[in-house]
């Protein structure tokens, strides 16, 4: 049977998506980019888009794999950072994308981490994370292009890892990130660093969770992080 691949989103107020709406002020909204499901249909899945209730472990009991989607910074209560330089930070959504990541972590569920993802992955695992990135700093990460495909850097990767087997010895990259993991957390390894060291790839020791720094979804051609998701849901 096709896989299925659940994908979690972002978490609104009524208030943010239709201001003109009063009554809908406080109403809580869950909000998802449609690349990550396209890119997960073309590779071979089927798309589930996730929506944040209070047992995410009724998802997984039910999905091949997950992927956690970019999005605002973690909770830096989470690895005890700084909060000045901490953006668009939800505690309802970082309470269900731990919790879900928990529940894969210990049913052997597949898991892709994509830039906010691969975060909340070297978090949970003990990990810290790099506060802020100038734009101008290094390979200006945290410059946003006006295109979102454009190219903005190397990323090289180590031989013999997930990514290596994916992409080679390097790839060219998009770049939407001011945070990046610092402390690699346990039975975790960086794979994948940009020219100025920062970190652009993780995975786990089991080799079933992998995370990504760059947004491989707004990217021209499929990328070959889809087909890993999908090929490792479907070997369940």
């Amino acid at each position: 049977m096709t896989p299925l691949i659940g994908i979690t989103g972002r978490t609104a107020l009524g208030s943010d998506i239709t201001p003109k709406a009063p009554h809908l002020a406080d109403s809580p909204v869950d909000w998802f980019f449609g690349e990550y499901a396209s890119c997960v249909r073309e590779a071979g899945g089927l798309p589930v888009e996730l929506p944040v209730i209070d047992n995410p472990s009724e998802y997984v009991e039910r999905l091949d794999a997950v992927i956690l989607s970019g999005g605002g910074d973690v909770d830096p209560k989470r690895w005890n950072g700084p909060s000045e330089t901490s953006f668009q930070v939800s505690e309802r959504r970082d309470a269900f994308e731990f919790a879900l990541l928990q529940a894969a972590i210990e049913t052997g569920t597949p898991v892709l981490g994509i830039c906010r993802g691969l975060q909340v992955i070297n978090v949970h695992f003990k990990g810290s994370l790099i506060p802020h990135l100038d734009p101008g700093e290094g390979d200006s990460h945290s410059n946003p292009t006006v295109d979102r495909q454009e190219l903005v850097h190397s990323v090289s990767f180590e031989p013999e890892s997930i990514l290596f087997g994916l992409y080679g010895s390097s790839t060219m990259v998009n770049s939407f990130h001011h945070q990046a993991a610092d402390r690699i957390g346990l039975d975790l390894h960086a794979t994948g660093h940009s020219s100025d060291g920062t970190v652009e790839g993780i995975e786990h020791s089991g080799g079933r969770i992998l995370g990504v720094q760059w947004h491989p979804e707004m990217l021209k051609d499929l990328q070959p992080v889809f087909g890993w998701v999908v090929q490792i849901a479907r070997s369940r």
